[in-house]
């Protein structure tokens, strides 16, 4: 039995979805994951991209914000510091993840999202299109549009434009959407694909290891200072990834 947030929600989403082995997965790629943050790729997809790979398969990242906001006003802790801090420790992780190494960094200001419209969403989608188009990406997974915060629900904004510009498939992931206590009830009308990836877990904790100043380590002292939950960990409990499609592939 697995225990954590949204457990009611992931057994009926899983008992109701399509199932699909990694190696499946890796033949339909690339694919590209897009995490609001550093350390949303591992917690929500790390099992998927270290399971992927392993297959043969390719997956690459991009991260939408440089992640400084997480410790405001850290002694001795400026907002440049904690966004190289956070993207060396992303680095780390896609290392331990097996993915590609070729990250991109949007470098959006954390918890201040640029909306349809503004002049850096726009520059975002263009960027981001041609980044994919050069890969041969056919698959983006980004977080659920429905996840409380509004990093998450920018990058799920995103990734519809771009998945329209580049002509992917959008497929979206659970992060802090586990939390939602409707969850059932507000995907009832998703698609549901769940793929096996379990054999990526080792490589997923490896990784979440590497997010040190999401842990509780390196940044101390600052007037919110955030720290994972432990119940949030044990995400990666799960032997499946579950994907979601709300809408129809571009």
């Amino acid at each position: 039995m697995v225990v954590a947030p949204g457990g009611n929600a992931w057994s009926n989403l899983t008992r109701r979805a399509r199932r699909m082995s990694a190696r499946t997965a890796a033949g339909q790629g690339p694919w590209l994951v897009l995490a609001p943050h550093p350390d949303d790729e591992t917690l929500g997809c790390g099992a998927f991209i270290g399971s992927v790979t392993a297959a043969g398969g390719r997956v690459h990242t991009a991260f939408l914000t440089d992640g400084a906001g997480s410790h405001p006003d850290a002694p001795g802790w400026s907002g440049k510091r904690i966004a190289g801090l956070r993207r060396g420790e992303a680095q780390a992780a896609l290392k331990a993840l097996g993915g590609e190494q070729d990250a991109l960094y949007l470098d959006w200001p954390d918890a201040s999202p640029a909306s349809k419209g503004d002049p850096l969403f726009a520059r975002s989608v263009d960027r981001l299109a041609a980044w994919c188009k050069v890969r041969g990406v056919r698959q983006i997974a980004v977080t659920w549009s429905g996840e409380p915060h509004c990093d998450h629900e920018a990058a799920a904004a995103l990734a519809e434009a771009v998945a329209s510009r580049a002509h992917c498939r959008l497929w979206q992931y659970l992060v802090w959407g586990w939390t939602v206590p409707d969850l059932t009830e507000r995907l009832r009308g998703a698609r549901v694909l769940s793929i096996a990836t379990a054999s990526g877990r080792p490589r997923q904790r490896r990784a979440m290891a590497c997010h040190r100043s999401q842990r509780g380590g390196r940044i101390v002292g600052a007037r919110e200072n955030f720290r994972l939950p432990n119940a949030m960990m044990r995400l990666m409990d799960r032997p499946n990834t579950l994907l979601l499609e709300t809408r129809d592939a571009p």
